[in-house]
């Protein structure tokens, strides 16, 4: 896992990361030594460094120069979409801006002086840093060669059964049919709060679902995923709780 902190005040800078690796080396120690952290002191220089899936999560300073971190989310929008962004704030004056460029929460500053309010901030970012991480391994076949293909379980919109009755998982790039029963591919999901089995063999990510209509949900790109009957309320109250659990702190 990949982090970068911006703050024009070295020693804020300095506190934070130390304030940061102290929690997560207490919190999280099993992935701990797996974090890595870079720090910038220039907003410019972080900028020229910038580039999509570089980071899984940015913590920005909202006051520096001669960018601030407003101005730095938006142009790192333009480049990344899926990248998490915290902003450090001395108060909540700001806050509002942060949600157009689709922040996730804010740190007060000191960070040592406001431990609640950061722990209860870490505490809904991490998890959800450590499920971007998640992986499963299907078999496939590759012209004439079966092999095995590695699939992050965030690039995963939805499970179906394609062609010859085997599993085919939609990514956001391309489509792979595996060897893999639908049975074993649940298994390897099913643990993953992002996953719903809305209909009999269909499972759809539900951080992909723009909106329900009738009795289908509609995903970012358009295509309708149906929601069976037996399922329905159960589905739709996993979602609803889902899109609740995934609002800003």
């Amino acid at each position: 896992m990949n982090i970068a902190m911006v703050d024009d005040q070295a020693d804020d800078l300095q506190a934070a990361e130390s304030f940061f690796r102290e929690h997560l080396a207490e919190k999280f120690s099993e992935v701990a030594p797996a974090v890595r952290i870079d720090t910038f002191s220039n907003p410019e220089k972080f900028l020229s460094e910038f580039e999509q899936d570089k980071y899984d999560l940015l913590i920005l300073d909202i006051f520096m120069k001669p960018l601030n971190g407003i101005q730095v989310a938006q142009i790192v929008r333009g480049k990344d979409s899926d990248v998490f962004i915290i902003f450090l704030t001395n108060s909540g004056e700001y806050i509002l801006d942060g949600y157009k460029v689709f922040a996730v929460g804010y740190f007060l500053k000191p960070i040592a002086e406001n431990v609640t309010q950061f722990t209860k901030t870490f505490g809904y970012i991490f998890p959800r840093l450590l499920a971007n991480q998640k992986r499963v391994t299907v078999p496939v076949k590759l012209g004439d060669v079966f092999g095995d293909v590695s699939i992050l379980h965030k690039n995963i919109c939805y499970v179906d059964i394609g062609e010859y009755h085997r599993p085919c998982i939609h990514l956001t790039d391309q489509n792979i049919s595996s060897f893999m029963s639908y049975e074993e591919i649940f298994d390897a999901l099913k643990d993953d709060e992002r996953f719903l089995e809305c209909y009999h063999r269909i499972i759809v990510n539900m951080d992909f679902i723009k909106s329900m209509v009738d009795e289908d949900f509609v995903l970012t790109d358009g295509t309708r995923i149906p929601i069976s009957r037996r399922k329905s309320k159960d589905a739709k109250l996993k979602y609803m709780s889902h899109l609740i659990n995934t609002r800003f702190c």
